[in-house]
């Protein structure tokens, strides 16, 4: 089983990023993978991730999507809200466009089974020794500091039900899963394990660190002896972590732009390549850290 997987791609709606989408799409057809992953935000806009996902949609393998929470973001002026978008909307923009999204069934490729949430956060990735209150992080901002989910998020539920709702659907597609099936791999948005969190010991960027992913999550993906394999995003600083029986993952590309010449080199590196073998999990030359650094920096919040 060969899996080519990316994330946190963040298509500019203005069409400025064909080219990479192009690009993406030549490298992941080269690796010829039986699965394609992509682990979240592409756009908040529809219309935006519809277009993108058709441009990436690999013919010869299995295109899976996991909403990220920038894809969740309401739409303006009357359009969705963010429960609607990841509960229905999302898998049939997937659908339409050739890939699954597997937040709403598993995709089960002969012993392999594919489960995918969004995941989501509880703030049990802060740093204690920061002694920033727990108000700050229920209400997204220190210090001048915002997370933007705070803007653009109208779903009701708080952080902490969002996260237990998330981890009971991960629960329910693990225990329904095909008795005859082997191996699992878990793909996310958000991190199910602190250790993929970078810190830089300054702010506001190890505040902002509280809203990568959730311990519990992670209790639930160790627990569970199939799961060999965790591919995540959200984090711009990719980053890989082992454990005895399981191999996590983060494969962002940011909001950088590469000069055209250099931008097969920056797919190259942004793409990762996983091989399966039963339980043998290989992971071919992983680029770590962050891939936008030093880049121009293009942001999607439009």
């Amino acid at each position: 089983m060969r899996i080519a997987a990316v994330s946190d791609i963040h298509v500019l709606p203005n069409g400025s990023d064909e080219l990479l989408l192009t690009k993406i799409k030549e490298r992941v057809e080269e690796i010829d993978p039986d699965v394609f992953v992509i682990a979240g935000d592409i756009s908040d806009r529809l219309d935006v991730l519809s277009d993108a996902l058709s441009k990436l949609q690999a013919k010869s393998c299995e295109n899976l999507f996991v909403s990220g929470n920038h894809d969740i973001w309401f739409e303006e002026q009357e359009g969705p809200g963010s429960l609607e978008k990841y509960s229905r909307i999302i898998g049939e923009v997937c659908k339409r466009n050739g890939f699954s999204h597997i937040p709403d069934a598993p995709i089960v490729l002969e012993d392999y089974a594919f489960i995918g949430s969004i995941g989501w956060y509880d703030y049990s990735f802060k740093r204690d020794e920061l002694n920033i209150p727990m108000k700050n992080y229920e209400q997204k901002e220190y210090q001048g500091a915002i997370w933007y989910d705070l803007l653009r998020l109208d779903w009701e539920f708080s952080d902490r039900e969002a996260t237990d709702l998330f981890n009971r659907k991960i629960e329910y597609d693990l225990k329904t899963l095909p008795e005859d099936c082997k191996y699992v791999i878990y793909v996310s948005h958000h991190l199910p394990f602190q250790d993929l969190t970078i810190y830089k010991n300054k702010l506001p960027w190890d505040f902002h660190g509280a809203f990568m992913g959730a311990t519990s999550t992670g209790h639930i993906i160790k627990s569970d002896e199939r799961i060999l394999l965790s591919v995540s995003g959200h984090s711009h600083v990719r980053n890989m972590v082992t454990y005895e029986n399981l191999v996590a993952l983060t494969v962002p590309v940011g909001y950088g732009r590469p000069e055209p010449r250099h931008l097969e080199d920056f797919v190259k590196d942004a793409i990762a390549i996983i091989d399966l073998d039963e339980k043998d999990v290989k992971i071919h030359d992983f680029v770590r850290g962050d891939l936008s650094a030093g880049l121009p920096f293009a942001s999607s919040r439009n």
